[in-house]
């Protein structure tokens, strides 16, 4: 199954502990395609619907509708982990460029990467 960095999906968490995300919710693939294409791992970012998070470098605000979002949404750089292939459910979309940049900086800043 071909995955592309910035595609939307429904993933499928579970079984999560503490503060980890836990319900089936949308994430944004941010594993570059090579890694993609030949790993059964992806590295995402959650999606969070509808919550008022204030937007920050690691909290990136998507507007209703990108990457198949039904609310105004919220990209959580800081829950960002490796999921198998398996736990991806259905695409609902992707995010523009200038999202997925955002997104960039935000793991940048994260991991120390400047």
């Amino acid at each position: 199954m071909s995955m592309k960095r910035g595609a939307v999906y429904l993933v499928r968490p579970a079984p999560a502990i503490g503060h980890e995300q836990q319900k089936t919710r949308p994430c944004v693939i941010v594993s570059a395609d090579p890694v993609n294409d030949n790993s059964p791992l992806v590295v995402v970012c959650p999606i969070t619907e509808g919550v008022k998070l204030t937007a920050t470098i690691l909290h990136i605000p998507l507007a209703k509708g990108e990457g198949g979002t039904t609310k105004d949404s919220m990209v959580l750089c800081n829950q960002v982990k490796a999921v198998d292939k398996v736990r991806l459910m259905e695409r609902t979309g992707s995010l523009k460029p200038e999202t997925t940049a955002a997104i960039d900086r935000g793991l940048r800043a994260l991991l120390s990467l400047y």
